[in-house]
């Protein structure tokens, strides 16, 4: 009996700091969870990434091009993350297409005119009519509103034939 209780003490003194980490894991997972619902309930904007920049690698300004047109994305000072991804200084990419009209302050909608790319990709098809056409990228935070300040590139214009 006298062995039991020196083996006894030791394995509460290893449990208790065990059971303190996984309460303390689950109280930070119900605080970023309660945090995230505020975020997104309250639209509340992300912060930029403080060096992010966005910009097109392809097509190239003035460019003439066939559709569908292929379009690659480049990004600097931040990561990608699909969306519904909360993780500090990531976001992803959506495509401006004729400059669209949209509420910064809210979720992007996805329309012809404003491509998600919500799964992380970095670059896309588009089928794109003939004539002249505008593209901006912008990078938006894990629930698809554009950072504060925003992260867009210049404006490049292009022909379709």
């Amino acid at each position: 009996m006298k062995r039991l209780l020196p083996l006894t003490l030791l394995l509460a003194a290893v449990a208790t700091p065990v059971a303190a980490d996984m309460f303390k894991d689950l109280k930070e997972t119900a605080k970023q969870t309660a945090t995230q619902k505020a975020a997104e309930k309250l639209n509340l904007p992300t912060a930029a990434p403080v060096n992010a920049k966005v910009y097109l690698i392809a097509p190239a300004n003035g460019a003439t091009v066939s559709s569908p047109v292929k379009v690659v994305f480049g990004l600097s000072g931040a990561g990608v993350a699909p969306a519904g991804v909360q993780k500090e200084n990531t976001g992803h990419h959506h495509l401006l297409i004729d400059q669209p009209t949209y509420d910064a302050t809210l979720p992007l909608p996805a329309t012809d005119q404003i491509k998600h790319f919500g799964g992380g990709q970095t670059e896309a098809l588009l089928d794109l009519k003939p004539g002249k056409h505008t593209l901006q990228l912008m990078f938006a935070d894990w629930k698809h509103q554009p950072f504060n300040p925003a992260v867009v590139s210049e404006q490049i214009t292009l022909t379709v034939k």
